[in-house]
């Protein structure tokens, strides 16, 4: 176990893989296996991360919530989910695809795909059917191979934007035939609460009250508490203790660092607010719970 949770960013990412940046700003990594895991430690992403496992098995941590990957199925990891590998299996055939925000707004808004299935901050779990599987694997190995002809054919990144919105046209039709419910379109409320929630994950260690998020997204204080409330049912406090809690929970759960230490990781003023603040959103002290892991 580490010490922290580690955030890392695309080009951190390639870093640790050994890849190189690719100027469509779309990423894809075919592997038989992982046995040189480098990621073997809980990290936060930056970037929206796709695994498609089409052999062997993943037990991957996500937040607090373990998934067993295997064979057929897909998870669609949003950006700031904190990720751990906790085992892979000998014979694993794996493709993971990874790209930011921008990158999908960007390159879909002019195309009849939309943006929908990446609104939702939550994972999505997909079984997949052999023909589902190989229409997304085909995808895959297309756009690998136009970023892979970056220098010989000019238009390069314009095909891997297309290819892109019609991958997403696919895992649509999958999501729906999984039953997924998905919107067809996000309103403008629910925009601002992306945008909300997107700044929430970037600042809650530190910024613990309305203000700041409604300064940041420069709307009043009513009018993001009212929306907010309205889209997800939640207060805002609720959310920002929600966040903290789980944050607390994740470095209890894989670090060492001491109780004191993380109440200083989250900016509490004494390890004896913090404790309390946890109980009363737990149920127990913050080492009655990591004992319970143990």
């Amino acid at each position: 176990m580490s010490d922290q949770i580690y955030n890392y960013s695309i080009q951190d990412m390639l870093q640790l893989l050994e890849h190189d940046f690719q100027e469509s700003g779309l990423y894809l990594d075919f592997r038989r296996n992982y046995s040189d895991n480098p990621l073997k430690h809980p990290y936060r992403n930056h970037n929206y991360t796709l695994i498609i496992v089409t052999q062997g098995t993943i037990e991957v941590q996500l937040d607090l919530i373990s998934y067993q990957l295997a064979a057929h199925t897909l998870a669609l990891i949003p950006p700031q989910t904190v990720i751990y590998f906790k085992q892979l299996s000998e014979d694993l055939h794996f493709v993971t695809l990874s790209f930011d925000k921008s990158f999908a707004i960007d390159h879909t808004q002019n195309e009849k795909s939309d943006f929908t299935l990446l609104a939702p901050h939550t994972v999505t779990h997909l079984g997949l059917s052999d023909e589902q599987l190989q229409t997304l694997l085909t995808l895959c190995e297309l756009m690998d191979q136009k970023n892979k002809q970056k220098d010989s054919i000019p238009q390069y990144i314009e095909a891997i934007h297309h290819l892109f919105a019609v991958f997403l046209l696919e895992l649509k039709a999958i999501s729906v035939a999984n039953n997924t419910d998905l919107k067809e379109r996000t309103s403008r409320k629910e925009h601002l609460t992306l945008h909300f929630l997107e700044t929430l994950q970037l600042h809650f260690k530190k910024e613990k009250h309305i203000r700041f998020y409604a300064d940041e997204l420069c709307v009043s204080e009513r009018y993001l508490a009212k929306v907010v409330k309205e889209v997800t049912s939640k207060t805002i406090g609720e959310l920002i203790d929600k966040a903290v809690i789980l944050e607390a929970q994740l470095l209890l759960s894989n670090s060492s660092l001491s109780i004191g230490e993380i109440a200083d990781v989250l900016n509490f003023n004494t390890t004896s607010f913090f404790g309390k603040f946890f109980k009363r959103n737990v149920g127990c002290s913050p080492r009655a719970y990591r004992n319970s892991l143990a």
